[in-house]
């Protein structure tokens, strides 16, 4: 067989043939392509230095085959997010634990926390400070912590009277937390009393408080026995019948109505039961000043928005050295707390009741 040297001769030895002869078939080489790639004994090679697949040989960087991941940055970026939550959260806990440990090193540097001691008279109040003053201390904290007892067991109660009698006086407080549980009978009243003293009572007294009277606890409706009831006691110099005795005696007579839950007919009427006198006189200074000088304990009706905003009754107990009149509110302390000018007094009612013991008489010539 003859072929063609790189020069296209015949190699000696060999002779050409006819067309039938087999021929090395020019046409069967690659082409020279135009970046100048040439024909060597391995095939066809670029000239220069480019990118060489896997087992092409020679120079260059081998491409390598790399799937494309379409959730990659999807999952990069919810990464971020959690990493930066994460950082939050770790910083708000950083601020908490700040927060707590400043307070601690308040608390701790204290000089009451630093020296151990406590007060001997509320361990509430710091170390050091005054008795009167720990006292008082104690006392509006104690207050604090009925109230908040009294609105967290709020609908215990089925007479709203009662919150606002807490929410408005504060020496009721106490009274009024312990009022769901308490007995609704009343107890007699076991202190001495000295006939020409009247005691000051409350409405509200535990004693008496929780009875029903008017349809409502007596110490919120029970203005008008428990006056009668200081009356009695201040004239006769006896204990026996108390709030609720009185309260009732006006239930009994039929007489426990109008805003002020007492007719004051029931004075006029039951004073004699009581061994009382009642005269009634219009309501002024004048008669006001004369009757409490004559020594007669007078009670008056006093109309809502004048010493209080309900209507309700009031002891007058006597008169001051200057003329002003001592005043037992059996409702309002603050109103107890401080004289008053006659005149003030007899323009919050209309009537004056006149009460005195029945062998006392009947002093001064007041007008009716």
């Amino acid at each position: 067989m003859a072929y063609n040297d790189r020069n296209g001769r015949l190699r000696s030895g060999s002779e050409r043939t006819g067309s039938s002869s087999r021929q090395y078939n020019h046409s069967s080489r690659p082409p020279i392509t135009p970046q100048g790639s040439y024909h060597g004994p391995r095939g066809t090679r670029q000239r220069g230095g480019g990118l060489k697949g896997p087992g092409r040989g020679g120079p260059g960087y081998p491409v390598r085959a790399r799937s494309i991941n379409f959730q990659g940055g999807r999952n990069r970026i919810l990464g971020v997010d959690r990493r930066l939550l994460i950082l939050g959260a770790l910083a708000v806990v950083l601020v908490v634990l700040l927060v707590v440990g400043i307070s601690s090193c308040v608390r701790g540097c204290s000089p009451s926390q630093g020296s151990g001691e406590t007060n001997p008279v509320d361990a509430r109040v710091a170390s050091g400070v005054s008795e009167e003053l720990t006292t008082q201390f104690a006392t509006e904290l104690d207050r604090s912590e009925r109230l908040a007892q009294i609105a967290a067991n709020a609908s215990s109660y089925s007479d709203q009277a009662l919150l606002e009698l807490a929410l408005e006086v504060p020496e009721a407080i106490d009274f009024v937390a312990s009022y769901p549980e308490a007995e609704k009978t009343a107890q007699p009243y076991d202190e001495a009393v000295t006939q020409g003293s009247a005691p000051q009572l409350w409405c509200w007294d535990a004693r008496w408080g929780a009875v029903d009277y008017a349809g409502h606890p007596l110490a919120v409706s029970g203005s008008g026995p428990t006056a009668v009831s200081m009356a009695y006691m201040g004239l006769t110099g006896r204990n026996d019948r108390s709030p609720a005795d009185i309260a009732q005696a006006v239930t009994d007579a039929g007489l426990a109505s109008g805003d002020a839950a007492m007719s004051g007919d029931y004075l006029t009427s039951g004073s004699a039961e009581l061994g009382l006198t009642c005269e009634t006189y219009t309501s002024n200074g004048d008669n006001l000043s004369q009757m409490l000088d004559s020594g007669a304990y007078l009670l008056i009706q006093a109309k809502a928005g004048t010493l209080t905003s309900m209507e309700h009754w009031v002891l007058l107990v006597t008169e001051n050295e200057d003329g002003t009149v001592v005043v037992y509110d059996p409702t309002s302390p603050d109103v107890s707390a401080h004289p008053w000018a006659p005149a003030t007094l007899a323009s919050t009612c209309d009537t004056l009741y006149v009460l005195r013991a029945a062998d006392a008489g009947t002093e001064g010539d007041a007008a009716e």
